[in-house]
């Protein structure tokens, strides 16, 4: 009998061996993934400045379950939510990168979310997060102010025409016609301070994900 074929039985078995192991490890990190998804959900209704949130619990080098469990997206939307609350505290205890760095990085996020967002409900809250944050950018004079107002409009208005059931968006852009209005000059801090996004639920994260 040659190595070859006395080597084969016992190289079968490992390579059985291994693909069980591999077998083993996807699950665990297919088990894992939801509650890790859960577990910084509610840490981040808690508290929205929370460092490390939903970073990958595998075991897999490179985390081939994310790709196939589709968690991409729903883990940007996440963290775009986290991005938006950092440009509203003034920092990012993670990066520690200044107030108009954090701002560009969440206006991405959040234009990305609304080109490509899952669902209706997803891509309208970022539209409304985004006009927040574009009303809420203090704006050098007056003409800029007038520019500022428009496109947060846009948004607020894309973000009903998204999900019409979206009141915060409804009620930002109602505001922001009333700013808009002849005669109106209160585009102060306490103008900025009074649009809304969504405590309750357009800047939450909800579910699990997928």
């Amino acid at each position: 009998m040659s190595l070859v074929r006395r080597l084969r039985a016992p190289l079968v078995a490992l390579a059985c061996f291994g693909a069980a192991a591999l077998l083993l490890l996807f699950a665990l990190d297919a088990r894992a993934w939801p509650r890790a998804l859960t577990h910084d959900d509610l840490r981040f209704r808690a508290l929205h400045s929370h460092v490390g949130l939903w970073r990958s619990p595998a075991l897999l080098p490179g985390d081939p379950t994310q790709s196939l469990l589709g968690l991409g997206e729903p883990i940007g939307y996440r963290r775009a939510l986290q991005l938006f609350w950092y440009s509203r505290v003034g920092s990012d205890p993670e990066s520690r990168q200044d107030l108009p760095t954090i701002r560009v990085e969440a206006q991405n996020a959040l234009a990305g979310l609304i080109a490509s967002g899952r669902d209706p409900q997803e891509r309208s809250t970022a539209a409304n997060l985004l006009g927040v944050l574009t009303v809420t950018t203090p704006a050098a004079d007056s003409e800029t102010q007038t520019q500022t107002l428009v496109r947060a409009a846009g948004y607020f208005q894309q973000a009903i025409a998204e999900d019409p059931g979206n009141v915060d968006a409804k009620l930002n852009l109602e505001l922001v016609l009333r700013l808009r209005r002849p005669g109106k000059s209160g585009f102060n801090k306490d103008a900025r301070g009074g649009f809304g996004f969504g405590k309750g639920r357009g800047a939450e994260v909800v579910g699990t994900g997928f």
